[in-house]
C-alpha cells in the first residue's frame, strides 16, 4: 500500500496532480479545494508531499480494474476519508465532491445524526445520508472537535435541469457516462446562456467538430 508520496509536483488540474518521483510520474486524485491552492500558490515545479490512499477502481468490464491513488495534504484529513469511504455506496470520486464543509462539520453532523445536514451534501440524498450515520456514528467524534474550518472540495455549479436530458441523449449515442458529463459541463462553461437541451447538444456537436477539424 501507498502511503505517501513525496515529490516534484508536475501538474495539477481541478481533480488531478501529477508528481514525479525518480523517473516515475504518479497521478493522484485531490479534493478540489485542495487542487485550487495548489494551482494559486508557487506549488508547480516544487516539491510536495502528499498523504495518499491507494485503491482500485473498477472499469467498464468485470476484468478491468485500475489502481488509484487519492491524495491529501494532511494525514488527519487522510484519516478522516480512509474512514468515510467505508460506507457502502460512498465511491471515492462522489465522496471527494461532497467534502463542501469542513470535516469537523461532517463529523459532527454524524455524531449528532444529523441526516438533513448531510443530506445536502453534493451526491449524498435521504438514503445515503442515514446509511452513513448508520456505518459511522460513533466513530468521528475526534474529527468533529478539528479546529480546520476550511472544506476539502468546493462546491461546483448545479447543473440546470436540461442537462440530465442531455445526458439521456449521449447516452443513447453510446457515449459514457464520464464522458457525457465531462462534454454538458465543457459545454455549460464556454456557453453559460444554454437555454435547454437542444442548443446544449448543439453546443457539443459545434466543439466535438472544432476539435475534429482542428485535429
Amino acid at each position: 500500500m501507498i502511503r505517501r508520496i513525496r515529490g516534484k509536483l508536475s501538474t495539477i488540474d481541478e481533480t488531478r496532480a501529477l508528481v514525479d518521483n525518480n523517473g516515475v510520474s504518479y497521478e493522484v486524485l485531490v479534493p478540489s479545494a485542495l487542487a485550487e491552492r495548489l494551482k494559486e500558490g508557487p506549488a508547480v515545479g516544487e516539491e510536495i508531499t502528499f498523504e495518499t490512499i491507494y485503491y482500485i477502481e473498477a472499469g467498464d468490464k468485470k476484468s478491468s480494474h485500475y489502481p488509484r491513488l487519492v491524495g491529501f495534504d494532511d494525514a488527519f484529513d487522510r484519516e478522516f476519508f480512509s474512514l468515510y469511504i467505508q460506507v457502502p455506496g460512498l465511491g471515492v470520486k462522489k465522496a471527494l465532491k461532497s467534502l463542501v464543509m469542513p470535516i469537523r462539520d461532517i463529523a459532527t453532523a454524524i455524531e449528532t445524526k444529523d441526516a438533513a445536514r448531510l443530506n445536502r451534501l453534493p451526491g449524498v440524498g435521504a438514503r445515503l445520508a442515514e446509511k452513513i450515520i448508520a456505518e459511522l456514528h460513533g466513530k468521528t467524534a475526534k474529527f468533529a472537535l478539528s479546529k480546520k474550518d476550511e472544506p476539502l472540495a468546493r462546491a461546483s455549479t448545479p447543473t440546470p435541469p436540461f442537462a440530465d436530458e442531455a445526458t439521456e441523449v449521449l447516452l443513447q449515442l453510446q457515449y459514457k457516462a464520464g464522458e457525457a458529463q465531462q462534454m454538458i459541463e465543457k459545454a455549460l462553461e464556454d456557453n453559460p446562456k444554454i437555454k435547454n437541451a437542444e442548443e446544449l447538444i448543439s453546443s457539443i456537436f459545434k466543439s466535438q467538430h472544432t476539435a475534429e477539424v482542428g485535429g
